[in-house]
């Protein structure tokens, strides 16, 4: 921003003038000072109460731009090069074309997305018009309680982000949309949720303006200081973002993450806290590594995430609540990879779609292949491995992370 800024000013081509667009609450609407007041964010709740009580939403048409016409206000650019350059330009040796999916859709993703509003402005007709997918599919990318909803189905998800994100689609024009739906077809819960995660989007923005560069540092925000040395171990940050770490609930989320540049946002937590609380990785290193991939990146969801909901992992177990503080890879910590894997994914269709090694398993297996042959007498347990096609379930659970003595071990 300085930078432009410095160019403008020597050129003599005039000011740079910034707009708040990407919220859904405008800056000035707010009733309290973001930098400042610190209760606001105390929790997400307390930031909801203090908008909606207090503030209101801009009607889009505010956005539109209002060109001056005239050739005295006219600005021209000298142009460097007539070409974009491509993907391989702009990667330079770091380029590898066997990742390089280019413009054909991954069999295994949902959805592919295409840049501009005018791709985005077809995604909310379609989402929410034609399919009417508030009413019917969508869950929300927080919704991980209700063991009647699954966030892992097909159109559970919006999967608008990375054109908000990139300034494509207009928060205020999706609201008004949806307020225009509960007119038109009535409230359901997907109404209330996506507005839930429109407000998230503020209070992560707005959370950060009074945070400051905190939501960078280690110990983030809340200063967190686990018992324990933070890890740089680049073999097990690898393994992680490789989707290898042999916990399947966390590695198809890599998997797709690292595939499509998305996963959805409980796919993000529970990845976040095992890489903090099970592998006892610097957080940061799997901040950046998203930030690398995502299509939605933005730093505040991004790195405040990060620091509000997944950096609390390095805490967990409070011995002043007389539970143990243990170290990382002592005991799982994110019970989440259990509990929601089943309550997500109870046929582990999801976790097979992105990890095949896994899909001769049960589904029970699938999702914790350390089960294998666990609990069975001598018999039971070579009938299961005979059951199975043997060499290829040990070939996947290497590829998983476990050596093959331990997958051989587990059939037998």
């Amino acid at each position: 921003e300085r930078q432009v800024r410095g160019v403008l000013r020597r050129s003599g081509q005039g000011n740079l003038r910034l707009f708040w667009g990407f919220e859904l609450y405008h800056h000035d609407d707010l009733s309290f000072d973001p930098a400042r007041t610190r209760g606001a964010f105390n929790s997400y709740t307390a930031f909801r109460k203090r908008v909606e009580e207090n503030s209101w939403v801009r009607p889009s048409a505010q956005e539109n731009p209002r060109f001056t016409s005239g050739s005295e206000c006219a600005v021209r650019w000298v142009r460097a090069d007539a070409d974009l350059p491509c993907v391989r330009d702009l990667m330079g040796r770091v380029y590898d074309p066997a990742l390089d999916p280019g413009e054909h859709l991954d069999p295994r993703a949902e959805f592919r997305w295409q840049g501009g509003e005018t791709a985005a402005l077809a995604r909310v007709r379609e989402y929410v018009w034609e399919e009417d997918s508030l009413g019917l599919e969508y869950v929300g990318a927080t919704m991980t309680t209700d063991p009647a909803k699954s966030c892992m189905r097909d159109k559970a998800m919006s999967k608008m982000s990375p054109w908000l994100a990139h300034g494509c689609l207009s928060p205020r024009l999706l609201y008004e949309e949806v307020k225009r739906y509960e007119r038109e077809r009535g409230k359901t819960k997907g109404t209330y949720w996506i507005t839930h995660e429109l407000i998230w989007r503020d209070f992560v923005r707005f959370g950060s303006i009074f945070a400051g560069t905190s939501i960078f540092r280690i110990e983030g925000p809340a200063r967190v200081r686990p018992a324990w040395q933070w890890s740089s171990d680049e073999k097990l940050l690898g393994a992680w973002k490789d989707g290898c770490t042999g916990f399947p609930f966390v590695d198809c989320f890599m998997r797709e993450l690292k595939t499509t540049g998305y996963c959805n946002h409980m796919g993000r937590e529970c990845s976040g806290w095992f890489l903090i609380g099970d592998l006892g990785l610097d957080w940061r290193m799997g901040a950046e590594w998203f930030e690398s991939v995502l299509l939605d990146y933005e730093p505040t969801a991004n790195w405040y995430n990060w620091t509000y909901r997944c950096l609390p992992a390095a805490s967990r177990g409070d011995p002043t609540q007389g539970l143990l503080v243990d170290t990382p890879g002592h005991r799982l910590h994110g019970l989440e990879i259990l509990k929601w894997g089943a309550q997500h994914d109870p046929d582990a269709e999801y976790i097979k779609r992105w990890v095949p090694e896994l899909s001769p398993l049960p589904p029970t297996v699938a999702r914790e292949p350390w089960r294998l042959g666990l609990n069975r007498p001598d018999d039971d347990r070579t009938t299961l491995a005979s059951d199975l096609p043997h060499r290829t379930v040990v070939q996947g659970l290497v590829a998983m992370g476990f050596s093959e003595s331990q997958a051989v071990e587990a059939l037998r």
